[in-house]
């Protein structure tokens, strides 16, 4: 895990990614790319229907899941901390519309 420092801000998010700590989701060539310690991925936009996150009480730590829906499938599926959830998953759906 990273530590902040007084450099490092808690999030950096523009039209086509949002960063924070070493993970960055970011829009590029119309994929939905993914990097870092939540997840490597790429997934075409247009296949992204919706974006939700759920928690999972029986794992022994609770951490939110960030999943990537289309077509009925969950095609991606990344575990991000609470903090960021809800901005993470406002930032994609702004994206993906």
């Amino acid at each position: 895990m990273a530590m902040f420092t007084d450099e490092q801000p808690e999030a950096i998010v523009t039209e086509s990614s949002y960063s924070w700590k070493k993970n960055c989701v970011k829009v590029e060539d119309g994929y939905l790319k993914s990097t870092g310690m939540v997840t490597n991925t790429r997934i075409p936009v247009k296949h992204i229907d919706t974006v939700v996150y759920s928690y999972n009480p029986k794992k022994p730590a609770i951490v939110p899941v960030l999943k990537i829906i289309g077509k009925g499938t969950v095609l991606c599926e990344m575990e991000v901390s609470t903090e960021h959830i809800e901005a993470v998953q406002d930032w994609m759906l702004r994206v993906v519309e």
